[in-house]
């Protein structure tokens, strides 16, 4: 006799980017010499600030239950860089810290979605995306652009609204593609969510990791009160602190962040108390590590192109920003899945399928890893797919011969 498990569980699949590390760290582990391209966090080292912010903490040897929402510090922390990349003064009762920008916007959506309630979102998008609507009990509305085009219009997401939408959500610069919505984007979803009641929820985790000189529009300077507007950060990204699982909402709609307070403190109680330390620190220190950072993904993603244009017959769109490029290789196989297996079982190269991401025949290739792995790994693909290239490859101490 077998102990049935909730429909909800059997609907919810895998992570496919969990999915994906965890196959590379196994290979890894065995001794195979796999190139990870299929990462989401950057090598970059934790900033001094945080690490000695720790190393006091813990010498203190007081590590206890925080706050539910977060510690007065943390939210101070946040409140400031707020208030310097967005130009708004918010109270401590706007501010949610939780494990990661992740459960900050999951807990948006359990605290804002009834069941049946739309939330629309372009692709390609997060791969979490569509399953946390589902877990809140919403309908996750996909928008797409013409064509192959990474970019929508805001008016096809506009006329993607119905009496049933709740929420908005957009995140930019995108992840998978890199792509930044422009001003008069966000502009006219700013102005159209607040005018009609509905949640704009903006996932900025990577909004200072931009490239060439531009920058991200920022939506509070469109915004009139704002209440609708929820603004999602963490320092996984822009510090390369992954390992701390720290994020935030901030919005002025306070009992929105209250009720996301509530679903918080239902569900895991509270933050670390070393890791909200360290990430107030992180965001109070030195930030020339943020830029240096971003200097550094500029030319990985340089090195990452410049290797590209050699592989025929793919398309590649420049990313702005993120650490991700989102590459066409449907001349190869339209089924990304299989390609990306391909990819590992061949040449030991990790990548993520498109299809994950909503958008098939696409790979996303991560420029976060270092150059000498971003060249080798280009190096494999290209050998795999490319009947032009080298009839030998060497990977670690094999030499293989093309079929």
């Amino acid at each position: 006799m077998s102990i049935s498990l909730s429909k909800l569980s059997a609907a919810i699949g895998d992570s496919p980017t969990l999915k994906i590390n965890a196959k590379a760290r196994a290979l890894k582990a065995a001794g195979q010499p796999v190139i990870h391209l299929g990462g989401g966090e950057p090598t970059y080292p934790a900033p001094q600030a945080a690490v000695e912010a720790i190393i006091r903490k813990a010498q203190s040897r007081k590590i206890k239950y925080t706050p539910s929402s977060g510690t007065p510090e943390m939210k101070a922390a946040v409140l400031r860089y707020t208030q310097a990349h967005y130009g708004r003064t918010y109270e401590p009762a706007n501010v949610i810290i939780s494990a990661g920008a992740k459960q900050a916007l999951f807990n948006f959506l359990l605290a804002a979605v009834d069941p049946g309630d739309e939330v629309i979102f372009p692709a390609p998008y997060w791969v979490s995306y569509p399953e946390m609507v589902r877990l809140a009990g919403g309908k996750p509305v996909v928008v797409r652009g013409e064509g192959r085009s990474l970019q929508v219009s805001a008016q096809a997401i506009l006329q993607a609204v119905t009496p049933k939408t709740k929420a908005i959500l957009l995140n930019s610069p995108c992840n998978p593609s890199g792509q930044i919505y422009g001003e008069d984007f966000i502009r006219q979803i700013v102005q159209f969510a607040e005018q009609n009641n509905i949640f704009l929820v903006m996932d900025d985790i990577y909004h200072q990791l931009v490239f060439d000189g531009k920058k991200t529009p920022n939506p509070c300077a469109f915004a009139k009160e704002g209440k609708n507007l929820v603004i999602i950060n963490g320092v996984s990204k822009l510090y390369g602190l992954t390992g701390l699982r720290i994020g935030w909402a901030v919005s002025a709609h306070a009992p929105l962040i209250a009720a996301m307070g509530r679903m918080q403190a239902q569900s895991t109680s509270c933050n670390c108390d070393l890791s909200e330390t360290a990430a107030a620190a992180a965001l109070n220190g030195d930030q020339q590590v943020v830029a240096d950072l971003c200097r550094i993904l500029q030319e990985n993603r340089d090195v990452l192109l410049k290797e590209a244009a050699q592989i025929p017959h793919i398309r590649v769109e420049k990313p702005a920003g993120t650490f991700y490029s989102f590459i066409d290789f449907s001349h190869y196989n339209a089924d990304s899945s299989a390609l990306a297996q391909y990819l590992l079982d061949k040449v030991l190269v990790a990548v993520v399928p498109g299809v994950s991401f909503g958008a098939e025949g696409y790979l996303r290739i991560s420029f976060c890893a270092d150059q000498t792995s971003i060249v080798e790994g280009m190096r494999r693909i290209r050998w795999a797919l490319d009947k032009n290239a080298p009839k030998e490859i060497k990977i670690g101490d094999k030499l293989l011969t093309r079929d």
